[in-house]
């Protein structure tokens, strides 16, 4: 099954149970049709960029949170439909990151592109940064 992220942004509450309900309702949705969730953030109450309204409702912070999850393709549409329709989300975005786990986690050989300090050695020349005060 493939690996995706979903990004939510939900109404802010003074309680955090609507939040936790929210993450609940989601994860189970994903457990009940044979996927798995690899991880659940919660990235705190943050006020949005521009006021947005949502179910005649106008936001200008809101709670954010991010969930890692393995699901079959089709769930995404039913998963697409709960959130459009609860009255407790603002924004979500889901990303799918690949199929296979080679796709998703990076070789160890092309991990840190060349360039740091520690390939001085191998670059050659004269490898120090000037500044105009330096001259």
């Amino acid at each position: 099954m493939p690996l995706y992220e979903l990004f939510c942004v939900a109404a802010s509450s003074a309680e955090s149970a609507p939040i936790r309900d929210l993450v609940r309702t989601t994860s189970s949705l994903i457990l009940e049709h044979g996927g798995a969730v690899r991880g659940v953030q919660y990235w705190g109450r943050r006020v949005l960029p521009q006021r947005t309204r949502r179910h005649q409702v106008w936001h200008s912070q809101g709670d954010h949170f991010f969930l890692q999850f393995d699901t079959n393709p089709r769930v995404l549409g039913t998963l697409s439909s709960r959130l459009r329709a609860d009255p407790r989300v603002i924004r979500w975005t889901t990303l799918k990151l690949g199929e296979r786990l080679d796709q998703i986690s990076p070789d160890p050989a092309r991990a840190r592109p060349t360039g740091y300090a520690s390939d001085a050695g191998q670059m050659g020349g004269n490898n120090t940064i000037r500044f105009r005060s330096d001259e």
